[in-house]
């Protein structure tokens, strides 16, 4: 599955820090919902990409360390996962084992197109334009 529940989790805690300043672990699952054990393994892999800084010590905690007029929904799933792809099939270098001869599989030629569809929404807007538009929304949307 190309969008999995730690990557959900991921997109909601870039959303908590996006406001700018700084907020604990507790704070941030809280906010978002997210389960504590699942909050501390994001935010290292947050900060292993460079999305997070982490601050120790008393009164530590969280900030957001990228630019969020240049960070996208694909920066932060890329940190959190490596294999980001709709089936193994249209990964790089799969031999799908219904391509013979002069037959192409049908089913690896759709999802492919889906795939790059994919990719290209989730870079295609800025962390910052995401969260403008989640402020305009009303409750009825």
């Amino acid at each position: 599955m190309f969008i999995t529940r730690e990557i959900d989790y991921a997109f909601r805690a870039v959303r908590a820090l996006a406001g700018g300043g700084k907020l604990n672990i507790k704070q941030i699952c809280e906010q978002e919902s997210i389960p504590t054990e699942f909050g501390y393994k994001i935010l290292k892999k947050l900060s292993r990409a460079g999305l997070v800084t982490v601050i120790r010590g008393q009164g530590g905690g969280y900030r957001l360390s990228c630019d969020p007029d240049h960070t996208t929904l694909l920066d932060i799933a890329s940190a959190i996962s490596d294999s980001l792809f709709l089936n193994e099939c249209v990964e790089n270098g799969y031999d799908c084992i219904n391509n013979t001869g002069d037959r192409k599989c049908m089913v690896n030629r759709e999802l492919c197109r889906i795939q790059k569809v994919l990719d290209a929404e989730l870079r295609a807007h800025s962390l910052t334009e995401i969260l403008q538009a989640d402020d305009q929304q009303t409750p009825a949307e």
